[in-house]
């Protein structure tokens, strides 16, 4: 057991002017398994490369350990993947055996081409290289991204029963709330410990924010009360210093106005006056300077139609096969003009491939039994992976025949940074490329959405969003996601692609 110190620590990139981090201050045990959260480009693997090394920021990081990063980026993936992970890391081959043994993950595979492995096999085998050192420390970058329910109760048990310490960065609620016994989260340009796992630290966070809001609410009746009665007193002053002039007691029996008593006069109260104002705007602005910055969640729209059709697709008694492969067999489903519905299944087992062939027949699926499809229907595709998405967002918006304007209105609201707004998006982050996607499949009008693991790397403000969003809404939509908790709060029905049964 180490001790992980950071002191003063401050950080802001060369291009940019503001702090990601600024006297960052934390003291961490080795031994607890940290969950790091936090809005998408607000610091999180920035942090991580501050301990990695990678990058240099002010103050210092003091630790007696190794830090191993997950994923880490393998150069020759023709390799057999020992090889070509022994090419990178000093390791026995025992030891990684060790370690798949641990997962339950057939070793056999390290003797198999990295590029050959499927994108799960790829995520547990890179993990387990991760632990395989005894005396490192465990970083870990979002492990389970795309990795179907099975998969990630395999890396679940994996990391339970380890007793080594560790970072993992994830949005996936569930997921924390069963790897984790510390949260670390990253708020504006600070990073607060809290112990327990994410529902600890959210429910904590969530009755934080209303004492915050109800104390801002608070704050702001007394600062209106104190610029109503600011205004009052300028008036009586304005008032005051009106009665200098004749002109103000014209009306009055007076043989003689005296000038010198009625300047004296104004000039104590006005005099009085300004006391009390500076008085006041000292006052409102120490008010001002008591509220707290709370993070809101802005809504979102889609450009939903519903369709005048009550059925816009069903399937019935349907088999999917791929180059004589049987994916999945026996689907039945039937998506609403109003209605979530999640297709759930393992990894391979078909779901995106019938996503695709829906938005475009594809001559090497051949399909058996029925599937009606609505003619004419509008529809929004979300795919899972954005390699087709190319150059700056004007050029994309053009392209994609969507309003330029409402794309950028929908990024913005999802705390999109406006810096990036001019990046080419294969040059943004993957959290960058995912918001882009989602605004816009917002933006297209659609009579049914298709939408391919949408939570993938959102953090939980946006996943929050669309969440509230499509419980508004109820749109047409086929769902695929791997994310429980995204799952258990926007669908109507969940139907379970089944295994392929041996003939």
């Amino acid at each position: 057991m180490s001790n992980i110190n950071i002191s003063n620590l401050s950080f802001k990139y060369p291009d940019s002017s503001d702090n990601i981090f600024n006297n960052l201050s934390l003291d961490l045990d080795s031994s607890w398994k940290l969950g790091l959260v936090g809005r998408n480009g607000r610091g999180k693997t920035t942090f991580l490369n501050l301990l990695r090394g990678n990058l240099r920021g002010t103050g210092k990081i003091q630790a007696k350990l190794e830090f191993n990063y997950f994923p880490l980026t393998v150069n020759d993936k023709k390799q057999l993947t020992l090889y070509a992970l022994q090419e990178q890391v000093s390791f026995e081959q025992w030891e990684l055996e060790r370690e798949l043994n641990l997962m339950k993950v057939d070793p056999e595979l390290i003797w198999q081409p990295f590029n050959s492995l499927s994108g799960g096999e790829q995520t547990k085998i890179l993990l387990a290289l991760s632990f395989i050192n005894k005396n490192s420390f465990p970083l870990i970058d979002e492990p389970t991204n795309h990795l179907d329910e099975d998969s990630r109760m395999q890396v679940i048990a994996y990391l339970q029963q380890h007793s080594n310490g560790y970072i993992v960065v994830s949005h996936d609620r569930a997921f924390l709330n069963q790897v984790t016994n510390h949260i670390l989260a990253i708020e504006n340009t600070e990073i607060h410990l809290y112990q327990g796992n994410f529902a600890s630290y959210e429910d904590t966070k969530t009755k934080r924010d209303k004492f915050n809001q109800d104390k801002n609410e608070k704050l702001q009746g007394q600062i209106r009360s104190l610029n109503e009665s600011r205004k009052r007193v300028k008036g009586y002053s304005l008032q005051s210093e009106n009665n200098k002039k004749a002109s103000a007691h014209k009306n009055e029996i007076h043989a003689f106005i005296n000038k010198g008593f009625f300047s004296h006069k104004a000039a104590k109260i006005m005099k009085r006056s300004k006391n009390l104002e500076r008085r006041m705007d000292k006052n409102i602005q120490d008010k001002k300077g008591l509220m707290t910055n709370i993070e809101s969640i802005s809504e979102l729209e889609m450009n939903f139609h519903p369709n005048y059709h009550g059925t816009l697709l069903e399937a019935q008694h349907l088999d999917l096969t791929v180059q004589n492969k049987k994916l999945f067999e026996d689907l039945n489903l039937t998506i609403k003009n109003h209605g979530i519905v999640a297709l759930e299944g393992k990894n391979g087992s078909g779901k995106s491939t019938f996503l695709k062939n829906i938005l475009k027949p594809d001559k090497n699926v051949i399909s058996q039994g029925k599937l009606d499809i609505v003619n004419g229907l509008k529809i929004s595709y979300l795919p899972q992976n954005f390699i087709e998405y190319s150059g700056t967002l004007s050029q994309f918006a053009e392209k994609e025949k969507i309003s330029y304007e409402n794309l950028l209105n929908i990024l913005r609201k999802m705390g999109f940074p406006r810096e990036s707004f001019a990046t080419k998006i294969e040059e943004m982050s993957m959290g960058q490329q995912k918001r882009v996607a989602i605004a816009k499949s917002l933006v297209e009008e659609a009579d049914i959405y298709l939408w391919d693991e949408p939570a993938n790397y959102l953090d939980v403000f946006n996943q929050d969003q669309l969440i509230n969003m499509l419980k508004k809404e109820q749109p047409a939509m086929l769902l695929i996601e791997h994310d429980k908790y995204f799952i258990s709060q926007v669908t109507d029905k969940r139907i379970k692609l089944g295994d392929v049964k041996a003939k």
